[in-house]
């Protein structure tokens, strides 16, 4: 994941069952997926999305001296189902605690949001997409490295 000056091309990674697919834009709420690689879970029955959990452990040491960084982990949809995925509305976890100064390999963020309501239907392809991005202090450019996870519930 990187920020840049401005924020305006962050990039953020995807996350499929132990693979990722680093350098993808998420900014646009739309992600097309056609030629990549297969990161989707194919919903196996309708249901109520009710939480998401995400998690972060560092891998790569940084210095965010001045800043702070937050790592967020949105879910995307596609209901066709196809390729293109667009952001799932108010399905995000924002993850706790934000990285500043120096971060050291082994540091975690970790989150879960509950109360949710969103229907999914049976053959839908969702993807969860972990994005960073500058929320306090000095904009910077950074690439965030570690290993991420996530869980939801479908009732």
């Amino acid at each position: 994941m990187t920020t840049v000056l401005g924020g305006l091309l962050n990039t953020s990674s995807a996350v499929g069952f132990g693979s990722n697919l680093p350098g993808i834009s998420a900014a646009s709420g739309t992600i097309n997926l056609q030629g990549l690689t297969n990161l989707a879970f194919s919903v196996p029955r309708s249901g109520i999305i009710t939480s998401l959990a995400g998690y972060l452990s560092i891998s790569a040491g940084l210095s965010l001296i001045g800043s702070t960084v937050t790592v967020s982990a949105q879910l995307f949809q596609s209901t066709t189902p196809n390729n293109i995925f667009v952001e799932v509305p108010g399905a995000v976890v924002t993850l706790a605690p934000p990285l500043s100064g120096l971060i050291s390999i082994g540091n975690i963020s970790s989150g879960v949001t509950t109360g949710l309501n969103i229907p999914v239907t049976i053959g839908t392809r969702l993807l969860l997409v972990f994005s960073a991005d500058v929320t306090a202090g000095l904009d910077l450019v950074a690439t965030v490295a570690g290993y991420a996870s996530a869980g939801l519930a479908i009732s």
